[in-house]
């Protein structure tokens, strides 16, 4: 793992963080390392993911984050990356078991996997949820949709999102002691209002300690779900370490509800976010689009990145 570590730093693209730093704030060019999350892509186990990477690099790609392993392993994912000449710094993992992902059930085997990838991030996409929940998700019944889930997630209480911090908490310290930072990733429902004028969202950071745990914030969801990003940057800090970069046409309807689109055709307004993290301790963003798609995912995420590049460099796009 030692020598994987290695090659990957040989390669590595700068983050943020370093390609700004010496800069002034608020008038260098911010310099995108362009990211995607493979969720974007829709890919199932049987498919040919060494050719995908290597059409993603001739996109521009240089970074991704994995939703799952895809039923591979580290070492193969690995190798399929080093072909492409892609990183992966981060990787999402379930907070309990569920097909496809990765879970916290054994712990050094997940940390000796993040490392073989080069990966820094273990990103949790959604909170701890209650046995009620849990098994309804694990066996969805007939009809099961978006307004079903949203009701769902609705009975989400101050005390479950208590106990997902206090879980976050936990196996960050454990995930620590093997050199693995974990975060956090929102969706619509983290910002359903609860009594005393909170969140689940906001006692998540409230509850959690800094040390131990920072944030993936999907702008996206953020914004479908009416916050104020601005507001969220202060919120989070220097806590701040990852992003997703996602449009939406509309205000979502319901707290599981996203009216996702092209990178600037929605309704995110992508210049204040460039002044945003050009403020901000943000280390890697990977765009990320859901279904459904103008025509294909590839031809999205080839969008994304042109209204990306152009955004960054400050041309007009």
């Amino acid at each position: 793992m030692a020598g994987a570590a290695a090659a990957a730093a040989a390669h590595a693209q700068p983050t943020w963080a370093a390609a700004t730093k010496g800069a002034a704030p608020t008038h260098a060019p911010l310099k995108w390392v362009p990211g995607l999350q493979l969720y974007t892509l829709g890919l199932k186990d049987s498919d040919d993911l060494g050719a995908v990477f290597n059409a993603l690099a001739a996109i521009g790609y240089r970074e991704v984050e994995f939703p799952g392993n895809y039923g591979k392993s580290a070492a193969d994912l690995r190798k399929m990356l080093d072909d492409a000449r892609l990183v992966a710094p981060a990787a999402h993992i379930a907070p309990r078991a569920t097909n496809g992902m990765w879970n916290f059930d054994d712990l050094p085997k997940f940390a000796a996997d993040l490392k073989m990838l080069g990966a820094k991030y273990a990103v949790v996409p959604i909170p701890y949820m209650p046995d009620s929940i849990y098994d309804v998700l694990q066996h969805p019944p007939a009809g099961f949709n978006e307004e079903a889930v949203s009701k769902l997630f609705s009975t989400l209480d101050a005390d479950d999102w208590k106990r997902t911090a206090d879980f976050l908490n936990e196996k960050g310290t454990a995930l620590g002691k093997f050199g693995v930072k974990l975060a956090y990733h929102n969706h619509g429902m983290d910002f359903a209002p609860l009594p005393r004028d909170t969140n689940g969202y906001r006692i998540l950071v409230e509850r959690t300690d800094p040390k131990i745990l920072d944030f993936e914030l999907d702008i996206g969801w953020a914004v479908s779900a009416k916050q104020d990003v601005g507001a969220l940057f202060g919120l989070l800090g220097d806590r701040l370490k990852l992003l997703h970069l996602k449009d939406t046409k509309r205000p979502s309807n319901a707290l599981m509800d996203l009216a996702s689109t092209d990178i600037g055709t929605g309704i995110v307004k992508w210049g204040d976010m460039v002044e945003l993290m050009r403020q901000s301790k943000v280390e890697h963003a990977f765009v990320e689009q859901e279904t459904p798609f103008p025509t294909t995912p590839m031809d999205a995420v080839k969008n994304d990145y042109r209204f990306l590049t152009h955004l960054f460099a400050g041309e007009k796009s």
